[in-house]
């Protein structure tokens, strides 16, 4: 059984952009797909849009909280790396929940860039991704990176 390792600390204002792509994209349970642009200072935003669909799925806080911080460093992964070129590019977040397992991948079309040397304030994306759900993949290709994150449900027991 999985016990939820990390709270996040890094809890999301209840602010909303509006116009965003997010807005109209969050969809009704079972899975939420959303296209957008691979900019840094997006990430909150599609976190929150994260949050949501998992907040109407009925997920526990603790995994929601979990699905976040876990996204949020895959999402700032592909923002900061995938398009360190400088070109533009986009960013794929797909979850979907079944009653047994929530997955959430993270897709961009850039080049993958090996990880940095270690510096002390940086560098925990790869580790928290790894740490925070069931199972994690990497998946490097030439034609971008894969994130995909599974979490697995505990059973529903009714309290007797």
């Amino acid at each position: 059984m999985h016990h939820h390792k990390i709270a996040d600390q890094r809890r999301p204002t209840n602010r909303r952009a509006t116009g965003s792509a997010c807005d109209a994209a969050v969809v009704s349970a079972p899975a939420l797909h959303l296209r957008h642009p691979a900019r840094l200072q997006d990430a909150p935003i599609l976190r929150h849009a994260l949050a949501t669909w998992a907040q109407a799925c009925d997920l526990p806080d603790t995994l929601i909280a979990d699905l976040q911080l876990a996204v949020y460093e895959a999402l700032v992964n592909a923002a900061e790396h995938a398009y360190s070129d400088g070109t533009a590019g986009t960013l794929h977040l797909h979850a979907h929940h079944d009653g047994h397992t929530v997955r959430v991948t993270v897709t961009d079309r850039g080049h993958w860039q090996p990880p940095p040397a270690p510096q002390p304030l940086r560098g925990r994306g790869l580790p928290l991704i790894r740490l925070l759900p069931d199972h994690a993949k990497v998946t490097p290709t030439n034609q971008g990176t894969v994130v995909t994150m599974t979490w697995h449900l505990a059973p529903h027991r009714p309290a007797s």
